[in-house]
């Protein structure tokens, strides 16, 4: 009877300290995934040019922020008129013949995509919103916040020899951010259209907003966009 009770204890003992090992792998795993999907990619100092060439990018309109099966409540509430304007953005930018590039994130860590697979690969959530009328077939696939990490942006943008970017999308704190710090370490201006960016909370928005502003960004409302794609 003793020895049964050994082995019960032995058996109970292996199995919690294999759910604790199990824990701490994945705890493990979150942190490094957290720490990576924060790294800021250099990337290489645009070229010179006198003329300006422009390029809007639209950042994660997907069906997991704003879609049916959107995990944000406050940017499902507010899709309807986001992706109004990014429509009307991107399609004032096809009429002028400026690249539009559109970008979502796909994640493929099986330990990430178990807890929460929005936007796993395959996944529905993983694709554009489907009110996304996109203008033009130019896209990218991130993994992290900074849009041109370990991405095609780079030769997107070098192709069509960008060197002022207008951004819109998804989340004014989070991908938006990285994409902003990204770009201007490779020396490119930057723009973002008010009416076309969120963040979780109107304050959110509003503090980033602020912060934009102070590292150089300009932040214009839509109403004048046409007027300053014209004059500049």
């Amino acid at each position: 009877m003793i020895q049964k009770k050994r082995k019960i204890k032995k058996i109970i003992y292996g199995i919690l300290g294999t759910i604790i090992l199990m824990i701490a792998i994945v705890i493990v795993d979150l942190i490094i995934v957290s720490k990576n999907g924060s790294v800021i990619s250099k990337g290489q100092p645009i070229e010179s040019n006198s003329k300006t060439n422009y390029a809007l990018l639209v950042i994660d309109i997907q069906e997991a922020t704003t879609g049916d099966v959107s995990i944000y409540p406050f940017f499902k509430k507010h899709s309807d008129d986001l992706i109004r304007n990014i429509n009307q953005i991107a399609d004032s930018f096809r009429m002028q013949h400026l690249p539009v590039v559109y970008i979502r994130s796909e994640i493929t860590n099986p330990i990430v995509n178990l807890i929460n697979n929005a936007y796993a690969k395959g996944k529905p959530g993983a694709q554009f919103d489907k009110r996304l009328k996109a203008v033009s077939q130019l896209e990218v696939v991130k993994k992290y916040k900074d849009s041109f990490r370990k991405t095609n942006l780079d030769s997107i943008l070098t192709e069509y020899k960008v060197n002022e970017l207008y951004i819109v999308g998804l989340d004014a704190a989070e991908c938006v951010n990285g994409t902003i710090e990204a770009a201007q370490k490779r020396n490119y201006r930057v723009n973002l259209i008010e009416e076309a960016i969120l963040s979780k909370t109107v304050e959110r928005k509003d503090s980033m907003m602020a912060s934009f502003k102070e590292r150089g960004v300009r932040v214009i409302p839509i109403d004048s966009l046409n007027i300053k794609l014209n004059v500049m």
